[in-house]
């Protein structure tokens, strides 16, 4: 019988899935919401990166993420 590889879980346990990035760092936090804007605004300046501001359910500060788009 062959044995199997063990695997990585996907997901560490007890960590929230949208506090961190799809590389799996976490996400910067900023207190404020125009600290949050200012460094969106600094994404879009140096690469062309449409950022969007939340808050965050999880840490109750601000993130940033992709813009989601009605095309």
């Amino acid at each position: 019988m062959k044995r199997r590889r063990p695997t990585r879980p996907t997901k560490a346990v007890g960590r929230v899935a949208s506090h961190f990035t799809r590389e799996g760092l976490p996400k910067n936090a900023y207190r404020t919401q125009s600290e949050a804007q200012s460094a969106a605004q600094l994404a879009w300046t140096l690469n062309g990166v449409d950022l969007d501001t939340y808050r965050c359910d999880y840490c109750n500060q601000w993130h940033m993420g992709k813009r989601w788009r009605d095309d």
